[in-house]
């Protein structure tokens, strides 16, 4: 078990820092746009950063928090979040444990995120209506935060799943290794490794908002949005796109730029033509982040939407 303990901290929960090459937006990208930074020190003495972003104007009485999904901090979500700023939403929002701009040599646990929003608002105590959106490893963070903290009425989980175990599953083919992995994991965190999420959602008065897409590759529609629409709960809401695989609420245009982008670049690395950090960076010099990520109104327009009704 600690053999294959190792191997998994290492390959999935493993410190996420900027590549260096990989375009990111930032708020002065967007003109007006406030943004305020803090640190807090969370129960496992990790140093996180949290992130306040709103134009003029917000309204004071909501509080958006943003949970993002695995990689490289929040900044690859700021596309979604300055959509609800101009909106006329405040948004909260962090670097999980061992990711950018917080400490930690990892990120601990798939639920070390769940700590780290439930701990932020535990530190902040927001007087705000706090409502949670997360996309992926970040639907599934808001899922627990919402379940959890009985003070939030709201969510939208964006392409995120329902159980850890069944995600991990998704990803790690073998039974053995699954096994000591799950087992590795109710180690950490018993309380949300063990948590029944779907009997929570077919009983809950909380409001939520499933969006997916049913081609998505990385989080199965089937453990997702797909099985909490067979729960049967009129208070869970459904936003099912068809040919978006894990972003939803990007416009296809975006999409089919992200795609070709990274598919090139893949193929050039894998053929050794691009080596350096300055090739790599040459290479995405025309591809900015803003046209891969440009957010589709349709969809997002529901997430504003739900969070304003």
């Amino acid at each position: 078990m600690g053999l294959i303990a190792r191997k998994y901290r290492e390959q999935l929960l493993c410190r996420y820092d900027k590549d260096g090459y990989t375009p990111y937006l930032s708020a002065s990208d967007f003109p007006g746009l406030i943004s305020d930074e803090g640190t807090f020190v969370n129960t496992a003495g990790v140093a996180v950063a949290f992130f306040r972003y709103r134009y003029e104007g917000f309204d004071p009485a909501k509080l958006v928090v943003f949970c993002h999904g695995l990689g490289a901090g929040h900044t690859a979500y700021l596309a979604e979040i300055e959509y609800l700023c101009k909106n006329g939403l405040q948004v909260l929002t962090l670097d999980y444990t061992g990711c950018d701009r917080s400490g930690g040599d990892g990120m601990l646990s798939v639920n070390r995120p769940t700590r780290d929003v439930l701990e932020l608002l535990d530190y902040l105590k927001p007087k705000e209506e706090v409502i949670v959106v997360g996309h992926s490893l970040g639907g599934y963070t808001a899922l627990n935060v919402i379940r959890m903290n009985d003070a939030i009425k709201l969510a939208v989980i964006l392409s995120g799943f329902l159980f850890s175990r069944q995600m991990l599953g998704h990803f790690i083919k073998n039974r053995l290794i699954n096994y000591f992995v799950e087992r590795s994991e109710r180690k950490i965190d018993p309380e949300i490794a063990r948590a029944d999420n779907a009997a929570y959602l077919k009983t809950t008065s909380d409001r939520l908002l499933f969006i997916a897409s049913k081609d998505d590759p990385t989080v199965p529609y089937s453990i997702g949005a797909g099985l909490a629409q067979t729960l049967g709960n009129d208070n869970l809401s459904f936003l099912v796109v068809e040919d978006k695989k894990h972003n939803p609420n990007y416009t296809a245009d975006a999409l089919a730029f992200m795609q070709e982008s990274f598919g090139t670049f893949n193929r050039l690395v894998a053929e050794g033509k691009l080596q350096t950090l300055e090739e790599k960076q040459a290479f995405f010099s025309d591809k900015p982040a803003a046209k891969m990520t440009t957010q589709d109104d349709a969809v997002m327009g529901e997430v504003v939407r739900f969070i304003k009704n």
